[in-house]
């Protein structure tokens, strides 16, 4: 699993919730035509995926998943909210640095996992996905 930062997570995340596929993405990426990514939004900085091609790792991010490398509450929570559309007291509950009652398919379950990076763990209740803090 390849590691990356939260903000080239949050790159890959908003332009996947604004409808740009992977292929795409990557075509993007490598025909240097990223200031189309600004229509998914202006104000984020998507040179960071040009550093993860340049290493040939952005295809394989982008099929296989990734680990963010150090994730804090709230990249954890906006992560949830750009890749799974959940929001905050609608889709879960957030107290003392835990998500708690997440419903996700087993899927997204298992991606949601891959993704966190070590400061994290979860684990399934009756009421869904639990995440918190590691140690």
């Amino acid at each position: 699993m390849q590691h990356i930062t939260l903000m080239e997570a949050y790159a890959i995340e908003t332009l996947r919730s604004s409808g740009y596929s992977n292929e795409t993405i990557l075509e993007k990426v490598r025909n240097d035509e990223m200031t189309d990514f600004k229509s998914a939004d202006s104000s984020m900085d998507y040179s960071g995926l040009r550093m993860l091609e340049s290493g040939n790792f952005l295809g394989n991010i982008l099929e296989e998943g990734y680990q963010v490398k150090f994730l804090t509450i709230n990249g954890l929570t906006n992560l949830i909210r750009m890749k799974y559309g959940k929001k905050q007291d609608d889709d879960y509950r957030l107290e003392d640095f835990t998500v708690s009652e997440l419903q996700l398919g087993d899927t997204d379950v298992e991606v949601l996992g891959n993704l966190l990076s070590s400061n994290w763990e979860m684990k399934w209740t009756d009421k869904g996905v639990t995440i918190f803090p590691a140690g």
